[in-house]
């Protein structure tokens, strides 16, 4: 059977699964990023943003929402952006996919 939902429920659907997964995640100051956010006593961040705009999500955070509701990668990293914006206040402008390694603390 196939449901069709709006683009706004969905990221709802998502945002929720965020809230709820990675909703304990601390801002830290990056190595290559202005802020890295992770889980304490991690050594590299889920995510990391620039002041310039660009967002960097760790390629498992959007792969994990492109399997668990059917996105493709750009549309998982566009929700991803959406949400980060939502939930912290950071204006969003680039998204993109990086490995952790980028993502370290400094």
């Amino acid at each position: 059977m196939k449901y069709i939902i709006t683009e706004n429920r969905l990221n709802n659907i998502v945002f929720k699964y965020l809230d709820m997964k990675y909703g304990a995640l601390e801002q830290k100051k990056g190595k290559y990023s202005d802020i890295i956010f992770d889980f304490p006593d991690e050594e590299y961040g889920i995510l990391g943003w620039e002041k310039s705009g660009n967002l960097y999500v760790f390629h498992k955070l959007r792969d994990e929402i492109s399997k668990y509701f059917g996105l493709d990668n750009n549309d998982s990293l566009r929700v991803i952006g959406k949400w980060v914006e939502d939930r912290y206040n950071l204006k969003v402008i680039n998204t993109n996919g990086q490995s952790m390694y980028y993502l370290a603390r400094g």
